[in-house]
């Protein structure tokens, strides 16, 4: 035996697809079969073709590509060292359906049916190399399928993604225009008192409807609104030793440097009334802030730290303080950086809720007494 069919006869019995092969058979595959080195960029078997030759990649990569309506081909996939090749039109005679292309330089190992079929042990070769590669398309057929299937599904949910952003950019749309429906109502002086518990509750439920709206089109879990019970605790005990922290130096300020003949002019009042209806007012404004508007920003921004999701939803949510001022949009601005940046560590609602709420009623406090 040359050197050559020497090396043939090793790869055979090393490859797992023809390890299990009878002496004879590796020895009748041995005498047809031949090694070629295809350079890079060049075809080693072409779409369309008729060539009932078997291929084994037995160095080098590959890729399978087809025939496009652009310029270049559309990569299938890509062919690895050891990988058959052809293994179809081999079995049946058939056309080749793809064309494969070497990536790099690349031995080939070429086992042609028609000269195998013409030794005197081919029938028995034939049949025992149909059935080796049987296991060979079974496998390819699989990967195929579920290929297949992972790429329906990615379709679905790039159509999904697509309809939900339109609910997305409708709401956004509408946060926006209520927003500026509330500052032409207040420069109308229809709104004596911006700050007015009743004025603020209308505004909350003027912007809870394209909310509701947005969260039942879009089936969003409370879950994904922050509302859940995982990391509840953690979040209520740092954002409470936030409060007390933050309480310390305004409690310093009022009863130490404050002056009391200071009259409040801001129609502010902190009582009861004024501490449980503006802790409502500071859940309902996290919820569509942050668990539904900076959540979904960060979902279609592609957002995975979230910088960009906080910086647009801080704009959003100063926007609808345009009606108490300037000040209101600059403070609120950088307050719910804070807040997102709080909620994209936590990920649950109840911390940045209770860190709004006493932050307000502090920022209330400094005015009223």
């Amino acid at each position: 035996m040359q050197e050559s069919q020497v090396h043939v006869a090793q790869i055979l019995r090393s490859h797992p697809t023809f390890k299990n092969f009878t002496a004879e058979t590796i020895a009748t595959l041995t005498s047809v079969a031949k090694m070629e080195v295809v350079p890079p960029g060049e075809m080693i078997v072409r779409e369309g073709e008729k060539c009932s030759i078997l291929y084994l990649l037995v160095s080098g990569s590959a890729s399978a590509v087809r025939k496009s309506a652009g310029a270049d081909p559309i990569v299938l996939n890509a062919i690895a060292e050891g990988d058959c090749i052809g293994e179809l039109a081999f079995m049946d005679g058939g056309q080749r359906t793809a064309s494969v292309r070497a990536e790099t330089p690349c031995d080939v190992l070429l086992i042609p049916a028609e000269a195998l079929m013409r030794t005197a042990e081919g029938h028995a070769a034939m049949g025992d190399l149909k059935s080796a590669l049987a296991s060979v398309v079974v496998r390819r057929a699989r990967a195929m399928s579920d290929d297949m299937l992972a790429s329906l599904r990615q379709q679905l949910e790039i159509k999904t993604i697509q309809n939900q952003f339109g609910y997305f950019l409708i709401f956004t749309i509408s946060i926006f225009l209520i927003s500026t429906a509330l500052f032409y109502l207040v420069a109308e002086h229809y709104v004596k008192d911006v700050y007015d518990p009743g004025f603020s509750w209308q505004t909350i439920l003027f912007l809870a409807i394209p909310c509701l709206v947005v969260i039942k089109t879009m089936k969003i879990p409370l879950a994904d609104l922050g509302i859940k019970r995982e990391g509840l605790w953690s979040s209520f005990r740092e954002s409470v030793a936030i409060c007390i922290v933050l309480t310390i130096p305004v409690g310093i300020y009022l009863y130490g440097f404050k002056d009391p003949t200071v009259v409040n002019q801001s129609g502010v009042t902190v009582d009861i009334y004024f501490l449980l209806q503006y802790l409502a007012n500071s859940l309902f404004q996290e919820v569509g802030s942050r668990g539904l508007l900076q959540g979904l920003f960060q979902k279609f921004l592609d957002d995975a730290r979230g910088h960009r999701a906080i910086f647009m939803t801080s704009t959003v949510f100063a926007s609808l303080h345009i009606t108490f001022g300037l000040d209101a949009v600059i403070v609120t601005f950088f307050a719910s950086f804070i807040f997102g940046y709080v909620y994209l560590r936590q990920k649950n609602l109840i911390g940045v809720t209770i860190l709004h709420y006493w932050l307000g009623v502090l920022a209330a406090s400094l005015v009223a007494f």
